[in-house]
This record gives C-alpha cells, structure tokens and sequence, in this order.
C-alpha cells in the first residue's frame, strides 16, 4: 500500500508539472493544486513514521507466548504440587495401615478374653488363639464376676444358653452377660447362642455391645476382638483393667 501511494505521489508531482508549463495564466492553478498533492504524498511517505500493524502483530504474538509459558508453568506447578499431596496422602494411608496392623500385633499379645461357655470344645477360642491372641480363654461357667479370671478380661464372649447355674441365674447366660456389663461397664460383652428362642425382653439384650449366632463364621468372631481390642486400647479404661 506505501509503494502503491508513493508511485501515484510521484506520477500526480510529473503530470502537475508538465501541465503548469503547458497551461497559462489563471489555467496554471489546478496543476498547482496537483503539484502540492503529489508532494505532500511524497513527504507523507517519507517523513511521517509508519505505523503498521505488523509489530503490533509481533508484540501480541510474543505477548500470547508469554500468556503460555506462564499457564505452562502454573499448570506444571500445579500438577507437581498435586503429585506430592498424592505421595503424601498415600504414604499417610500406608503408614496409616503399617500403624494399625503393629498395633494389632502388640493387642493380640496383652489383651485377655474370656468365654464362658458350657462346651469345652468351641473351636472358636483354638482358632483364636492359632491366630496370635495368646491370652484367650475359656472357662464353663464362674462363680462369680469378681473372680480373677473374670476381672482380668477385656473381651467377653457369653454362651447365653448352659451357664450360670452356679449362680443359679434364671436366664442363664443373659443374666451372667448383664451382671458383667454392669459391673464393668467400659469393657466388651459379646452374647451369642445357637438357640433362637431366648428371653427376647432380657435387658441383657440392650445393653451388652454385640450379639452373635453361635455358628457364625470364626472370622466374625475374629473381627469383633481386633475391633474392640483397639477401642479399648484408645481408652483410659483399657490401661487400668490390664
């Protein structure tokens, strides 16, 4: 466009002039008017800085590389930053399980259950003790809930059906089981039977904190201790009655 008005500057400048020569008198003033056109052309070209787009072109180009590098560089920040708080949340979560199954190990070797059940055989208290609560025991029924055996335990497991009769308890088990929970509140008592038909009305039933069949699986069994053992192990109560 520049070259484009430079040449027709330069063509109006030559024209102007052969007609001024070639015209007389008053018929000189439109080749004049030409004449000045042509040169203020020229000087507009020359003179008077040229402001093209094109640098603007460049500056918003370099200004659009700059608007990249910067979000590259927020976005790479920010997926590091990302990355570490997964590394930390992660190695939290393993530790978090390391912690928990060593506490479990140390449990398995302080914490004292007991079952009073009126079957020497329950193959529940075998399979705890294969695995790693050494301090499970079991005993057919007690003489009282003041007895060394009984007091010393964290865990009760109550066969409400078969014992009791020592005591000469009504309700058998359900009655030894709330006995227990009365005289020590803070500690587990888990009632299980193989016989549905028991005092459904029984207070026992409310306030002891677990109820199991009988023939459930020994895992349940199982989880009943880890879970309770770790409970009771976050408690002030737990540290007193070891």
């Amino acid at each position: 466009m520049k070259q484009i008005i430079l040449i027709l500057s330069i063509i109006a400048l030559i024209i102007s002039i052969a007609w001024f020569f070639a015209s007389s008198g008053t018929n000189r003033y439109e080749p004049s008017i030409v004449f000045i056109m042509g040169v203020v052309g020229i000087i507009t070209q020359f003179f008077i800085p040229n402001k093209s787009r094109v640098p603007s072109s460049n500056n918003n180009k370099t200004g659009d590389q700059n608007v990249n590098v910067e979000v590259n560089v927020n976005t790479d920040k920010l997926e590091e930053s990302k990355a570490a708080e997964n590394n930390i949340v992660s190695g939290s979560s393993n530790s978090s399980r390391s912690t928990k199954k060593e506490e479990l190990e140390r449990m398995k070797l302080v914490t004292n259950i007991l079952f009073i059940d009126d079957d020497p055989k329950f193959k529940v208290v075998k399979i705890l003790k294969d695995s790693g609560w050494k301090k499970t025991k079991s005993v057919l029924d007690i003489k009282s809930v003041d007895e060394d055996k009984v007091a010393i335990a964290q865990i009760y497991f109550v066969d409400i059906n078969g014992v009791g009769k020592i005591l000469e308890c009504k309700d058998e088990g359900l009655d030894i089981a709330l006995m227990l929970k009365q005289k020590y509140p803070n500690k587990k008592i888990i009632i299980y039977s193989a016989n549905s038909k028991n005092n459904i009305f029984h207070e026992a039933w409310e306030f002891c904190d677990y109820k199991l069949e009988k023939n459930a699986l020994p895992y349940q069994f199982q989880k009943l201790v880890e879970q309770y053992s770790l409970e009771l192990n976050s408690s002030n109560e737990f540290h007193s009655i070891k």
